[in-house]
C-alpha cells in the first residue's frame, strides 16, 4: 500500500461513507443478508500456569492494545455501513483480567438471525496452548473461530504454515490470520458472512509493503474491559510499527518489518484528545518498539506539548533504544510528559551484546545515556536478558551488582533468553536441530526452554530469580528512591511500580508484564492433562494459597514501609532541621569516638564473659540514639558517663589477669579516657537550645536513629523488627515471663502509627495525581 502524507490522511478520513459502502457491496452474496446481526467476540487469551490453571487476576495492569485496535477497525466498518443494514455488535474480553463466559457466548450463537465469530487476538507464543484449547471449545458448537497475533504471524513469516501448531489449527478449522488486518478486515468479515472463510489469511509476505497505519481507523477503548484494570486511566497505543535494528531474538522485525510506519502527529493528537475527553485516559504506554527512530518524533512530541498547553496534561512511557539520541530528543520527550523510558539493555557483557546482533548498544555509554534521561527528570526501565551465551550463574550475580551500582537504572524487567517463533534465533536453532522445550506454554521468557552452554536449567532459573531478588531488594529500592527525593511525582510513581513488580515476580511468581493483583483460579478451567480437583480439595488448596499470599503481602508491606522510611521525600524545613541535627550529633559522636568504640565492642563480644556483656549491652542502643533536644543530650551524656564507670569497674576486675578480655577492656577504657578530654558539653547544649521548637516530624522522632559508622541519621523500623523478633523467640521457647508488656504496647503503637502514615502518604500521592488531572480537565 502506498504511503500517504499527513495532509492526505485527513482527506481520506472524510470520504463519503456511502461511496465506500457502494463500492464494497459486491463483497456480500445474497445469502449473507439472512443475517440480521454480526456479533464479533474479541478475546485476548491468557496462558496456563505450571499447575495448569489459567492465569487471571482480580485486577490486571497492562491493557491490550490489540483489543482497542480491532474494536476501532470494526467500529469504522459500522460507521461506514459496509454491510448495509446488518447490525454489528462487538464484545471484548481480556482473559488476564476477566473470565471468558464460554457458555454465554455459545448461547449468543443460537439466535437464528445472528452470525457470531470468536476472534482470538494478539496471541503470543506462550498463550497459544490456551488459545488453541479455547478455540476447540467454540468449534465444538460450530462457531467460527479466527486466531491471529505474533505467534501465527511470526511462525508463518519465518517457517511457513507446515509447522505442527499451524497444522493443528487447520485440522480444527480455526482460521489463521498472519500479519496486520488494517485494509483487510472488512474483506475477512465479508467472507465470514458469505460462508467462504479461507483457512489462512496472510498479509505480511512482503515486509517492505505493509499497511500504512496513518490511514487506519483510530483504536477504541472498551470501558467494560478497562473496569477490570487497576488503573482505568492507563492506555496503551502504538504511534508507529517496526524497528530498524536486527536483534536476533526479536520477532517484531519479522512481523512488522524494519521500516518505521507511523501515525501522523495530528492523528496521535486526535486520539489522545478523544481518549482524554471520553475515558479520562491521562497516562499512556506508547508500545512502539522504538520511538526514537520515528521520522516524526519531533513533531509528535510538539503535538503532545501543545495538548498539554491546552490543559490535556497526559504523561507517558515509551520504548527507545540505547544508541545516542537525536538532538533535543530527551528534552522534548520530558517536556511532552515522558516520565519513564523502557530500553532494551539486554546485557552489560559486550560479548553477549555482539553475539545477539545488538551492535547499537555500547556498554561503555550506558551510564552516560541513562544519566541524560535522569537529568531530564525521566526514570529509566531496562529490559535485561538472563541466559545469554556468555552468562554463568556467578557472572550474572556480578553483572547485577554492576548494573545496580554503576549503571543505575530505576527499574528492570528480566527475561530468560527464549527462542520465539518469528525470531532469527528460533529459525536457526530449528534448522540446526537443537533442543527446544516443545511446550509452547513455557516460551514466556521466564522458563528455561533450551540447553545453555554454561548453566544447567536449575542454575539458569536460580540466576534469573536471583536477578529479580537483587534488583528489587530493600536496599536497592531505597537507594533508587533516594535519588528521586527531589521529584515527588517520580518518587511515588516508582514506589507504586515496585509494589506491582515485586508482588508479581516474587510473590505471585509471574512476570509483571502479564501479572496483576490477587490471583484468581477457576477450578473447572484447567489445561488438558491436569485433573480437576473436587470442590472441597480445591477450596482447601485455595485457602492455604490465600493465607500464604496474605502473610507474604504483610511482610512485603512492612518491607516497603522500611523502604519509604529510608527514602521518603521531605519538606525543605525538615531537611534543614535534620541536616543541623545530623551535623551536631556527628560532631558529638566523633568527639566521643562512638564509631571506634562500636567497632571495638563488636570485636570484643566473643571474648568478654557473659557478665561483662550484660553490663555493656545497653551501649548498642545508646550508640544509635537520636539526640533531638538539650534534654536528650543531657540524658545521653549521663548514661555515657555511667557506661565509663562500668568499664573502669570491669577493667579493675581483670587488672591482674591476662587474655583477650583484658586486651579489649583496656582498648575500650582508653577510648573513653581519650574522648573525655575533647568534650564540649556547654557548646553542644547551646546548639541544642537553638533547635528548640524546630523538631522534625513525628516519624523522625519515633523511627530515626543515628548510624555511628556512616555518621548520619537513618529512618528505619529496625528497632520494631528487633522487638518482634525477640517476642517471637520468647513465645517460641515459652519464656512468657521474659515478655515486656510495656515495650510491646509501645511497639504496637509505633507499628500502627507507621502503617497509617505510610498508607496516608500513598493515598495522598494518588489523590494529588487525580486532582491534577481534574484541574487540567476543568481549568478555571
Amino acid at each position: 500500500m502506498e504511503t500517504t502524507t499527513a495532509s492526505q490522511s485527513t482527506s481520506l478520513t472524510t470520504k463519503d461513507p456511502m461511496q465506500e459502502y457502494t463500492a464494497l457491496q459486491p463483497l456480500l452474496l445474497p445469502q449473507a443478508h439472512t443475517h440480521k446481526t454480526l456479533r464479533i467476540v474479541f478475546i485476548k487469551p491468557s496462558q496456563y500456569d505450571d499447575d495448569g490453571y489459567v492465569i487471571r487476576f482480580w485486577k490486571a495492569v497492562l491493557p491490550s492494545n490489540t483489543l482497542s485496535v480491532l474494536q476501532g477497525l470494526t467500529e469504522d466498518i459500522k460507521r461506514r455501513r459496509v454491510f448495509g443494514d446488518i447490525t454489528i455488535q462487538v464484545d471484548t474480553f481480556d482473559e488476564v483480567a476477566e473470565k471468558v463466559p464460554v457458555a454465554q457466548i455459545v448461547k449468543w450463537n443460537r439466535h437464528p438471525s445472528t452470525k457470531l465469530v470468536v476472534c482470538l487476538v494478539g496471541v503470543q507464543t506462550p498463550q497459544f496452548p490456551r488459545a488453541l484449547e479455547m478455540g476447540k471449545q467454540f468449534r465444538k458448537y460450530g462457531i467460527d473461530v479466527m486466531m491471529g497475533g505474533f505467534h501465527t504471524s511470526g511462525t508463518i513469516n519465518m517457517l511457513g504454515d507446515q509447522g505442527p501448531d499451524i497444522q493443528e489449527l487447520y485440522r480444527e478449522s480455526i482460521v489463521v490470520i498472519s500479519g496486520e488486518v488494517e485494509g483487510h478486515w472488512d474483506g475477512i468479515l465479508a467472507d465470514l458472512l458469505n460462508g467462504q472463510l479461507k483457512p489462512l489469511y496472510s498479509f505480511a509476505q512482503n515486509l517492505k509493503d505493509l499497511v500504512n497505519i496513518d490511514n487506519a481507523p483510530l483504536p477504541i477503548i472498551s470501558r467494560k474491559t478497562m473496569k477490570h484494570f487497576a488503573r482505568p486511566n492507563f492506555g496503551t497505543v502504538e504511534t508507529s510499527r517496526g524497528c530498524p535494528f536486527s536483534c536476533s531474538f526479536c520477532t517484531i522485525i519479522n512481523v512488522q518489518g524494519r521500516m518505521m510506519r507511523e501515525r501522523s502527529p495530528e492523528v496521535i493528537a486526535e486520539l489522545v484528545r478523544r481518549n482524554y475527553t471520553e475515558h479520562n485516559i491521562d497516562f499512556y504506554f506508547f508500545t512502539d518498539d522504538n520511538f526514537a527512530r520515528k521520522k516524526w518524533w519531533r513533531e509528535t512530541f510538539e503535538a503532545i506539548i501543545r495538548l498539554r498547553e491546552e490543559g490535556i496534561k497526559i504523561s507517558f512511557m515509551m520504548q527507545v533504544d540505547l544508541a545516542r539520541k537525536p538532538q533535543d530528543f530527551v528534552r522534548l520527550a520530558a517536556e511532552a510528559g515522558c516520565t519513564q523510558v523502557f530500553v532494551g539493555m539486554e546485557s552489560v557483557n559486550p560479548d553477549n551484546i555482539k553475539v545477539q546482533g545488538k551492535g547499537q548498544n555500547k556498554v561503555e555509554e550506558y551510564k552516560a545515556i541513562i544519566g541524560e534521561w535522569h537529568d531530564a527528570g525521566v526514570a529509566v526501565h531496562v529490559a535485561y536478558i538472563i541466559g545469554m551465551p556468555f552468562d554463568t550463574k556467578a557472572q550474572v550475580a556480578l553483572d547485577m551488582q554492576y548494573l545496580m551500582d554503576e549503571i543505575e537504572p530505576d527499574q528492570a524487567s528480566f527475561f530468560m533468553l527464549t527462542p520465539l517463533p518469528g525470531s532469527q534465533d528460533h529459525k536457526e536453532m530449528q534448522e540446526r536441530g537443537e533442543w527446544m522445550d516443545p511446550d509452547l506454554n513455557k516460551r514466556d521468557s521466564f522458563h528455561a526452554t533450551t540447553a545453555h552452554p554454561n548453566m544447567t536449567a536449575e542454575e539458569w532459573t536460580a540466576a534469573y530469580q536471583g536477578a529479580w531478588q537483587a534488583f528489587y531488594s530493600k536496599e536497592n529500592m531505597a537507594k533508587i528512591l533516594s535519588r528521586w527525593q527531589h521529584s515527588p511525582r517520580t518518587y511515588w510513581n516508582l514506589l507504586n511500580v515496585y509494589l506491582w513488580y515485586k508482588n508479581a515476580a516474587l510473590i505471585e511468581k509471574q512476570h509483571p508484564m502479564v501479572a496483576g493483583f490477587f490471583r484468581l483460579k477457576d477450578r473447572l478451567t484447567r489445561r488438558p492433562g491436569f485433573s480437576v480437583d473436587s470442590l472441597p480439595v480445591h477450596l482447601w488448596k485455595r485457602t492455604k494459597e490465600v493465607y500464604r499470599l496474605f502473610v507474604a503481602w504483610a511482610r512485603f508491606l512492612k518491607e516497603m514501609e522500611e523502604v519509604w522510611l529510608q527514602s521518603r521525600p521531605r519538606t525543605e524545613r525538615e531537611k534543614r532541621v535534620l541536616d543541623e541535627v545530623q551535623r551536631i550529633q556527628g560532631e558529638i559522636w566523633q568527639t566521643l569516638k562512638v564509631a571506634e568504640w562500636q567497632k571495638a565492642y563488636n570485636d570484643a563480644k566473643a571474648a568478654l564473659p557473659s557478665k561483662a556483656r550484660t553490663l555493656l549491652d545497653p551501649f548498642e542502643e545508646l550508640s544509635s540514639k537520636m539526640l533531638l533536644s538539650r534534654k536528650d543530650l543531657n540524658v545521653f551524656l549521663k548514661k555515657w558517663g555511667s557506661l565509663q564507670i562500668k568499664i573502669q569497674t570491669l577493667h579493675r576486675s581483670w587488672a591482674w589477669g591476662d587474655g583477650p578480655a583484658k586486651k579489649w577492656l583496656e582498648q575500650l577504657y582508653a577510648l573513653h579516657r581519650d574522648a573525655r578530654q575533647g568534650m564540649k558539653v556547654r557548646e553542644w547544649q547551646e546548639v541544642y537550645s537553638g533547635l528548640r521548637g524546630r523538631l522534625p516530624s513525628r516519624l523522625d522522632l519515633l523511627y530515626a536513629r543515628f548510624d555511628a559508622l556512616s555518621n548520619r541519621i537513618v529512618c528505619s523500623r529496625q528497632d520494631l523488627s528487633a522487638c518482634w523478633a525477640r517476642t517471637r523467640g520468647h513465645l517460641g521457647e515459652m519464656r512468657i515471663w521474659h515478655l515486656q508488656l510495656s515495650a510491646l504496647a509501645v511497639a504496637c503503637f509505633k507499628e500502627l502509627f507507621l502503617t497509617t502514615a505510610f498508607a496516608r502518604s500513598l493515598l495522598a500521592s494518588i489523590r494529588q495525581k487525580r486532582e491534577d488531572t481534574t484541574a487540567s480537565t476543568h481549568p478555571r
